[in-house]
């Protein structure tokens, strides 16, 4: 049963219905035509035989009518007009002459008669045979009754003779009825003997296709057996094994291709979701920590009413902590699933960079860090002003964060030529290595200068979604112990939006 689920049995099996198909459709219109060809060459034999026969026989007939007048009905075809006795006799004699001259008819490989109107019989190479062979009544031929031609086919000892029947007139006078025939039981032998190759061979040719059919697929879906095979023994423990290639640039190569290249994808998927993992427990574990350590010192020994509410307010920082940390990461898994929900309205953003310079200049001056807002151009866009007010508040925070103190950050916008705002956000702090600045937009990255300051490695992430939600981008270009510029382009809303 599984062999006759198979792709290689399926296949066979269509390749043999429609092999079938064809060869029997053409095996069928060859005897067809054949048929056809050679019953239409022993037709052309029988009128050509009569053509030879009557040429020579016409100038025979001249002075046989000189007395008998010409009959008055112009059917006389139709009514075989049946001649006087006396020039019956008279044509009977002169045909007699003409063969016993000639020997015409006795040495012709054809059947041969000559009959009157009246169906006498006055010449014939037959012999003997007359009386067995049964001949058809041409009176009752519709065919010939109506053209004075005819073509039938009758049988004398099981086998089939085709006949020609030809009305033979003078000056409008019909004068006797030729009659040849010949055998054409051979022809029926070679279309049966035909039929009988045909109905062996096509079994045969079809079993023998079937077998090259199933060893070719055999051969030709062996790769798939391979990959299959490949694929059984890869796991999530092990996903750095890859599908098995053909290297000869066909379907099954390139589907090999995709699959391994779908196998790389879920690699790093899974070391994402490991990575993730580690690192998400990670960040869980200190605020955790400090919380039930706080608790723990709380519950050991009788504490002051203020150093309670000093507790409780350090759980309460690493509590927010917490839920900033859950937020971010919704917000990262919802903009990963493309359902990271906008409400998008027109916005002067040079307004949200005022708005979110403002929140961030007690804590920049408590670092005396200076920091400034440059709008050289007003630019309109469409987005939603919280996530934007988040996406440049992530940029800022790491600003101030790295920059020591006595330093600057600056936000300047300004427009492209190709219909974008561009905000930079530039400080003085720490910078970042150059093999680093694209490692940066990873999810719980941090170097190693970061991982002395406060953060969950977030922050670009997140800013970077926010900005790609908006049909922008985020570029970073950082020198080390100079300073980092990080770069927002946003499309300029279009006129009449």
């Amino acid at each position: 049963m599984k062999v006759l689920r198979s792709v290689k049995f399926r296949l066979t099996l269509s390749y043999a219905f429609i092999l079938t198909l064809f060869l029997s459709a053409f095996a069928l219109f060859m005897r067809e035509e054949l048929s056809r060809v050679l019953y239409a060459d022993k037709d052309k034999q029988l009128v050509e035989e009569s053509v030879r026969l009557m040429r020579p026989l016409e100038s025979y007939f001249d002075g046989i009518f000189l007395s008998e007048p010409k009959p008055a009905s112009e059917n006389s075809r139709q009514l075989l007009y049946i001649l006087p006795r006396e020039i019956r006799q008279s044509l009977y004699d002169r045909i007699e002459a003409w063969e016993k001259t000639n020997r015409m008819l006795s040495r012709s490989t054809l059947m041969v008669r000559f009959v009157h109107t009246n169906h006498s019989l006055f010449v014939s190479n037959l012999k003997g045979w007359e009386r067995e062979i049964i001949f058809p009544n041409f009176e009752r031929d519709s065919a010939f009754m109506e053209t004075g031609k005819s073509f039938q086919t009758i049988h004398f000892q099981k086998k089939p003779i085709r006949l020609y029947y030809q009305l033979v007139e003078y000056e409008g006078r019909p004068l006797f009825v030729l009659q040849i025939g010949a055998p054409i039981h051979e022809i029926r032998s070679t279309l049966q003997r035909l039929s009988l190759i045909i109905g062996i061979s096509i079994p045969g040719l079809v079993v023998a296709a079937c077998l090259a059919g199933w060893l070719l697929a055999k051969r030709s879906l062996r790769p798939i057996d391979s990959m299959i095979r490949k694929a059984r023994e890869i796991t999530m423990a092990d996903l750095k094994s890859r599908l098995p290639r053909t290297h000869t640039g066909d379907e099954l190569d390139r589907l090999a291709d995709t699959l391994n290249e779908m196998l790389e994808r879920i690699e790093n998927s899974a070391k994402s979701i490991r990575d993730f993992s580690s690192n998400i427990s990670h960040e869980l574990k200190t605020p955790l920590a400090i919380i039930r350590g706080e608790i723990d010192l709380a519950l050991r020994r009788s504490r002051s009413p203020l150093d309670l509410i000093q507790t409780l307010r350090v759980i309460e920082e690493e509590v927010n902590e917490l839920i900033r940390l859950v937020d971010d990461l919704m917000l990262l898994l919802k903009s990963d699933a493309k359902q990271l929900r906008l409400e998008k309205q027109n916005q002067k953003l040079e307004d949200i960079l005022q708005q979110t310079a403002d929140r961030f200049r007690e804590r920049a001056a408590h670092k005396n860090i200076r920091l400034e807002v440059f709008i050289k151009q007003p630019a309109a866009v469409v987005g939603d002003s919280l996530y934007l007010k988040r996406l440049f508040s992530n940029l800022l925070d790491n600003a101030i964060k790295f920059t020591p103190e006595g330093g600057s950050v600056t936000m300047t916008q300004n427009r492209t030529p190709d219909n974008q705002v561009r905000v930079e956000v530039a400080d003085t702090g720490i910078g970042i290595e150059p093999e680093l600045t694209e490692k940066v937009f990873i999810r719980f990255f941090r170097t190693d200068q970061a991982r002395a300051h406060e953060g969950s490695g977030l922050g670009l992430n997140i800013a970077n979604a926010i900005a790609e939600a908006h049909g922008g981008k985020i570029q970073l270009k950082s020198t080390p112990n100079e300073g980092t510029h990080v770069f927002v382009f946003i499309p300029l809303r279009q006129s009449g939006a």
